[in-house]
């Protein structure tokens, strides 16, 4: 267990938080404060990351500038200190350009010195033996750590003038390779840099080991890429920026800004007391590292309070800060398919180890943000094509009049949820709806509010397609099938659907507005089809929803687009209604006076009937009494 006053920085952080403590706040917040570093608990996995940038001749088109060096810039200043890094530049062969090891002010310095050599000079892309060189030492997986491989390239396997010889590599890195890459727990990243570049393959070398895909759409955007290839690997503790505001605490030792702008619109910081620090204005303890497209400002010892940023507001802005008081965020699936849940977990550290007393964690709140970073797709994926099977009639359904409204959509989540303490694990924990959300690119913050301080992590997702399918099909009668109608086919996709889990309804409104409503059940086979049949002409609107889950059990909820169908035809005869005549009390009279007559007929006989066997019981006890 690590003692809360084992180095001056502890000693500072716990002194620090008492103090504010007692300004602001009494009674149990200054408990908290007083007591967060007396827990122990497991430490979480070290992450240890080795990147490999190409430097090809292809990358004189790609990246004229050479932009790959403010981006590895950019990922050298912000890796968190305690992780472990290496780096690679590869084209024909593979050389290192710093070394693995332990995270440190004397890493960071020594890798920025040498980021001069980044090049693009090579004649091949031999990304074969840039993942053989990298991952020397690897070869055994390490529960302690957690194993990320950055892969920046943007072309081809190309080892030979023959391309025989390409083929046969990459056929060896997505069979052999791949097969050693899984066995050793290393995640690949890949960031693909043009449009050349061999996608199947980086897909596949992602998806296979459950790492993060990044496409940077020209060189200017590498500084994000980078920054969001960091947060997926090794992830720095920020706390958040809002307004072009941001709150620093007395643990916090040092912070750098990383601050996006315009090629004419410079950063200025202001402090809590109102002083301004810039490129132009220092201040003592401050560095200022100007870059294309982004300025890295860190300020040791900062003096505690609120700080704003006079520049460019932009959602990649982040403030990294160096403190024993951190917070953590459990394994996310880097990619999910629209309508499964995606649970969130969280937590807060001190030293790297959990806080995990129930009388200090009562006392924090956490809040979850989603947000798109602004590539989601327009439109879902189309759909593979469906080799219908035959259908029959439609299944017996329910006619009602109004739909219940427990059937309608759910309203749409709300970006930021409240995250619900577990307080069997100490952790923060909500699941997040992706029902609404379009194929694309989301972004997670993660805040813990102690009152006093905040911290912030964040990470990415990705949402594709729904594994599930609706497909509707407007049809004319034929010998099969006589009447219109229309097909429907619910169809899913085999290794992310449970079939049997599957369930949920179709409405069918027709023109009438009277409604019908068809249960879906579970199914060993897929596809499934049906058919609804319109007997009227007119408009006919068809909706619903599927609920299923996932191998794993994970929920999935997929609501369908509405379907609008107008059927032109001529109506079936239908027998004629005879009018009603108009009202008349004589009718009446007549009808009441020979309803009485017949009644009376009916009446008369049943009650001599029943009045003949008391009249014979009678006669019977008198003849017994005589005989007796």
């Amino acid at each position: 267990m690590l003692h809360p006053f084992n180095s001056a920085r502890s000693f500072r952080l716990i002194h620090g938080f008492i103090v504010s403590s007692l300004r602001q706040i009494t009674g149990q917040r200054a408990l908290l404060l007083i007591l967060l570093a007396w827990f122990a608990a497991a430490e979480a996995k070290t992450p240890d990351i080795r990147i490999l940038i190409d430097v090809s001749g292809s990358m004189r088109q790609t990246d004229p500038k050479n932009l790959r060096i403010p981006a590895l810039q950019l990922v050298n200043e912000l890796l968190p200190v305690g992780a472990k890094a290496g780096v690679w530049l590869f084209a024909e062969k593979t050389e290192v350009l710093a070394p693995p090891g332990n995270v440190d002010d004397k890493w960071k310095a020594k890798t920025r010195s040498r980021l001069d050599r980044i090049h693009s000079r090579g004649l091949f892309t031999d990304i074969e033996r840039a993942i053989a060189t990298a991952t020397l030492g690897w070869e055994a997986p390490d529960e302690a750590y957690d194993r990320h491989l950055v892969l920046l390239t943007d072309g081809l396997v190309d080892v030979s003038k023959q391309q025989e010889k390409s083929t046969a590599s990459r056929e060896r890195i997505i069979s052999n390779q791949l097969i050693k890459l899984q066995n050793a727990r290393i995640r690949v990243d890949t960031i693909a840099l043009s449009d050349n570049v061999d996608k199947d393959l980086l897909k596949t070398l992602a998806e296979q080991t459950n790492g993060w895909q990044e496409t940077a759409k020209d060189a200017d955007s590498l500084q994000r890429v980078f920054l969001h290839m960091l947060e997926q690997t090794a992830a720095p503790t920020t706390v958040p920026i809002q307004g072009n505001k941001f709150g620093i605490d007395d643990g916090v030792s040092e912070f750098t800004l990383l601050a996006f702008h315009d090629a004419d619109v410079g950063t200025t910081l202001i402090d809590p007391d109102g002083n301004k620090i810039s490129a132009r204005q220092m201040a003592p303890g401050v560095v200022w590292r100007a870059e294309a497209g982004h300025d890295l400002i860190t300020i040791a010892n900062p003096k505690p309070g609120e700080w704003y940023l006079q520049g460019v507001s932009d959602p990649d802005n982040r403030v990294v800060v160096i403190t024993d008081l951190g917070i953590e965020v459990g394994e996310l699936a880097n990619r999910v398919s629209a309508g499964t849940a995606l649970r969130v977990e969280t937590w807060l550290t001190d030293h790297r180890q959990p806080v995990t007393r129930p009388d200090l964690l009562k006392l924090l709140s956490a809040t979850v943000t989603r947000t798109a970073t602004g590539t989601q797709e327009n439109a879902a994926p189309a759909q593979p094509k469906i080799a219908m099977e035959e259908v029959g009639e439609m299944p017996e359904t329910r006619e009602v009049v109004d739909a219940p409204k427990t059937l309608e959509a759910a309203p749409p989540p709300s970006n930021e949820v409240e995250m619900a303490l577990d307080s069997k694990t100490g952790r923060f924990q909500a699941a997040l709806s992706t029902n609404n959300l379009a194929p694309g690119d989301y972004q997670l913050e993660c805040v813990i509010d102690g009152g006093t301080f905040k911290r912030q992590a964040v990470r990415h997702f990705k949402v594709s397609g729904p594994p599930i399918s609706v497909e509707y099909k407007q049809r004319p009668p034929s010998e099969e099938f006589p009447a219109h109608n229309i097909e429907v086919t619910l169809n899913a996709e085999a290794d992310l659907v449970d079939p049997k889990s599957l369930g949920g309804y179709l409405l069918l409104k027709d023109p009438k507005d009277k409604t019908s409503v068809l249960e879906l059940k579970g199914t060993q086979k897929l596809p499934i089809g049906f058919r609804f049949p319109a007997l009227q002409p007119g408009s006919y609107e068809l909706s619903g929803k599927v609920f299923a889950r996932t191998p794993s059990g994970e929920p999935i909820v997929f609501k369908p687009e509405t379907g609008h169908f107008d059927f032109e035809f001529e109506a079936p005869p239908t027998a004629e209604k005879k009018e009603p005549s108009d009202f008349s009390w004589l009718d009446l009279s007549i009808v009441l006076a020979g309803g009485n007559v017949i009644l009376a007929l009916f009446i008369g006989p049943t009650l001599w009937f029943l009045k003949q066997p008391k009249k014979t019981s009678k006669k019977a006890a008198k003849t017994k009494d005589k005989k007796q």
